[in-house]
């Protein structure tokens, strides 16, 4: 298995995104969001995306020269047109306009349309928290049929439509919400498949509907299935409603894109933000000093084990299974772009 170096890593996917025709700056934009999700161990949503980005390339689904713009706004209210261009740089664009209108209102929603697939949902939800304020993030992930059943069902019908937050935490890192409403994100199937490895009971159905733990059953017409049953097939259906059909432009939808809804709320407008800042560490305090469980060292906020992978990996590298590597050198060839020599 390859340990590479996140620098190493973020210039040789740029590479290859330039040679796909993305101007230099969108192509290291790209490749250094893929690579951070690698850092903080989200691996589903990082390198392993590069074939797959790719392929939307060359099939003119994605273009990746298309610079993001603001289609429509009043008020707080903002549709970014990512113009069929890479996720990243919209999600970039439409929390940026959040957090400059939550800034003068108070609180602002901003939905972006006709998006390739925008990465990670929790960088994007950071940025807010970075600014001082509370950002919330609905994604539709998986148009135009997404891959989950609906409580009950066997067939594909939602995305994995996962629901993010992020919010600062005084003299500490914020804290980070990312969730996925399926028992899993399809990344992580994805990965589980390219190291041949069985996925645990109760994530997918095959094609039959039949439970199984072979990723490859998915991929051969199976399905997944939300998490807690009724409940994450219900927060799948809200997010479905407000990331996906308030987001949506009809006939623009790009396969394998996403649709958002980004909501950023400034403290500062409900209550006295210094107060706030307190009561949300003092909560966090109390919340953390609770015993651990048999099989826990200890309480962490979410947030926490990302940071700690990402100090590990910025050390050690990244590590990559040897079928997501050769996929993405593979890649490299077809753009006459060499293989890095240097690893972690």
């Amino acid at each position: 298995m390859p340990l590479v170096t996140p620098a190493v890593l973020s210039d040789y996917v740029g590479q290859i995104f330039a040679a796909a025709g993305a101007p230099p700056p969108h192509a290291a934009a790209v490749a250094a969001s893929l690579v951070a999700s690698n850092l903080v161990g989200h691996d589903s949503h990082g390198v392993v995306r590069v074939p797959q980005y790719l392929a939307s390339i060359a099939r003119g689904e994605t273009d990746p020269a298309a610079v993001p713009r603001i289609a429509r706004e009043r008020g707080v209210v903002a549709v970014v047109d990512a113009q069929r261009g890479f996720g990243q740089l919209a999600a970039r664009f439409a929390i940026g306009e959040a957090v400059a209108r939550a800034r003068q209102h108070g609180i602002a929603a901003v939905t972006i349309e006709r998006c390739s697939h925008a990465g990670r949902m929790g960088e994007w939800v950071e940025v807010a928290a970075a600014a001082g304020l509370i950002g919330l993030a609905f994604c539709n992930a998986g148009r135009p049929l997404g891959p989950v059943a609906p409580h009950g069902g066997a067939g594909r019908a939602l995305g994995t439509n996962p629901v993010a937050a992020a919010i600062p935490h005084a003299g500490a890192d914020p804290i980070v919400i990312d969730i996925a409403t399926s028992t899993v994100a399809e990344g992580k199937l994805r990965i589980a498949f390219n190291q041949g490895q069985p996925v645990p009971p109760g994530l997918i159905l095959d094609a039959a509907g039949h439970p199984s733990t072979d990723p490859g059953d998915f991929y051969r017409g199976g399905v997944l299935l939300p998490m807690a049953g009724h409940k994450g097939y219900a927060l799948a259906l809200l997010v479905e409603l407000l990331g996906g059909v308030l987001a949506e432009t009809p006939g623009e939808v790009i396969p394998g894109g996403n649709g958002m809804l980004f909501i950023v709320l400034d403290p500062a407008a409900f209550r006295d933000p210094v107060a706030y800042a307190a009561d949300v560490a003092a909560f966090c305090a109390r919340v953390v000093a609770v015993p651990p469980a048999p099989g826990f060292a200890e309480v962490v906020l979410p947030g926490e084990p990302e940071r700690r992978t990402r100090h590990e990996r910025e050390r050690g590298g990244i590590p990559l299974d040897d079928t997501t590597w050769h996929l993405i050198t593979d890649s490299g060839v077809a753009y006459r772009i060499a293989a890095p020599t240097e690893v972690a």
